[in-house]
């Protein structure tokens, strides 16, 4: 937690002066992100009836966020702007009520299209992918399934069109948004099903699928192989020569968890992955060669989530200071992902948590459960806040019973005068 702690100020002032320190706001959002605390005046104005399943945050202007739930409802709140009070509107909705075109089960997959806000694709357990025009809130396109999809992931890279799905009887099938072919399938897992799949940061050829048996597979969509690495545990990134010879290449049979695969995510910068299991382990694995790194994080509560998606952040100026935000039970709990120590646990949800987003511009973070809560360093802010509400309460008492003393004092008493 020291590496989080900002110096003192005067230090920084005079740092700056000698040419020492390059950037102040580098500082700040290291201090930021590991001292967020819950947001009580900023709410979003109220829409599910359900459980909120998954959300997603539009990376353009980082603004709009996109939430469902388990009816199968979508909403969009605009969470501009990022004041200390605040009641963040609805955009626009889309439910049995206001869209014809909606899901009829829950929603699974909310994605954005990369660095364009007009084109959203949602994802339910009706079977069904759909896309959709932001602007008209209609819908654009749809395909439909013989089996359950339980997770769809697009790249996050520029002019890319394609969309994986993952379905229950472990095919991977690529959605061509383009053409509108949906005839790629891969049959990478086998018939236990496909937990989730992610596409990696900085290729859009390369992803990732993770298994209810347990496997993570990294597949080239160009290569007519199924996959080209499996993660194996026991292949371990260290320099102790007892532990090396354990290092070998993984078989086709090695799983990355004893049970079922709950979180996939890449962090920021490229090389590394984040596994989470339904055996409440989690995993920091080296993209480029496919070894673990040892980091102990401790037992992680997965609950009965069947996805988790996790919040991770790293510092571009420098990449030691990495921290993950985990939803474990009804808190969201922040792990430094280089060394496994937990620096803070947030508390606030009354149900177990299932998604957290990280917004990069304005330093806080969204996590859902049965509602939407905010998370941002504003502790003193808020403190400063509830303590001029308590002084502009007072105030207005003590004048009043002031006047009643000066009213009742300039009124004679008629008796007295007779």
């Amino acid at each position: 937690m020291d590496k989080y702690r900002v110096p003192n100020r005067m230090n920084l002032l005079r740092a700056r002066e000698y040419g020492l320190e390059n950037s102040f706001v580098h500082i700040e959002q290291t201090r930021r992100i590991a001292d967020f605390t819950l947001c009580k005046y900023r709410s979003l104005t109220p829409f599910h009836h359900s459980s909120i399943s998954t959300m997603c945050l539009e990376q353009s202007e980082c603004r709009y966020l996109l939430s469902g739930d388990a009816s199968g409802h979508i909403c969009c709140h605009d969470m501009f702007p990022s004041s200390l009070v605040a009641t963040h509107p609805i955009i626009f909705q889309i439910d049995r009520n206001s869209n014809r075109d909606h899901h009829t089960h829950k929603i699974c997959s909310l994605i954005w299209y990369p660095n364009d806000n007009g084109l959203f694709i949602t994802l339910g357990l009706d079977k069904k992918l759909k896309i959709w025009d932001t602007n008209r809130v209609k819908m654009a396109d749809e395909y439909e399934f013989a089996n359950f999809a339980y997770s769809a992931h697009m790249a996050q890279t520029r002019n890319t069109s394609l969309i994986a799905v993952a379905h229950e009887n472990g095919d991977l099938r690529l959605i061509d948004i383009r053409t509108g072919s949906n005839s790629h399938i891969i049959h990478s897992h086998s018939g236990k099903g496909i937990c989730l799949v992610k596409w990696f940061n900085n290729n859009p050829n390369l992803l990732a699928s993770g298994g209810a048996d347990g496997r993570v597979l990294f597949t080239d969509i160009r290569s007519s192989r199924t996959y080209y690495m499996v993660l194996d545990p026991d292949n371990v990134l260290t320099d102790h020569p007892q532990m090396r010879s354990r290092a070998t290449t993984a078989s086709t049979s090695s799983v990355a968890h004893t049970r079922g695969i709950k979180s996939l995510e890449f962090l920021p910068d490229n090389s590394h992955l984040l596994t989470l299991g339904a055996d409440s382990h989690m995993y920091l694995w080296d993209v480029n060669s496919g070894q673990r790194l040892l980091v102990n994080y401790g037992r992680i509560p997965t609950d009965n989530v069947r996805i988790k998606t996790l919040a991770c952040t790293q510092m571009k100026h420098d990449r030691t200071k990495s921290l993950v935000y985990v939803p474990c039970g009804k808190s969201i709990c922040a792990y430094d992902i280089l060394s496994g120590e937990r620096l803070t646990t947030l508390s606030g949800h009354l149900v177990p948590a299932s998604t957290c987003i990280y917004n990069r511009l304005s330093i806080e973070l969204y996590s859902c459960s049965d509602d939407i809560l905010v998370w941002a360093a504003i502790k003193k802010q808020q403190e400063n806040y509830e303590l001029s509400m308590k002084t502009q309460e007072r105030r207005p008492e003590t004048t009043r019973s002031l006047a009643q003393i000066l009213n009742r004092d300039q009124w004679s008493d008629d008796e007295d005068e007779v």
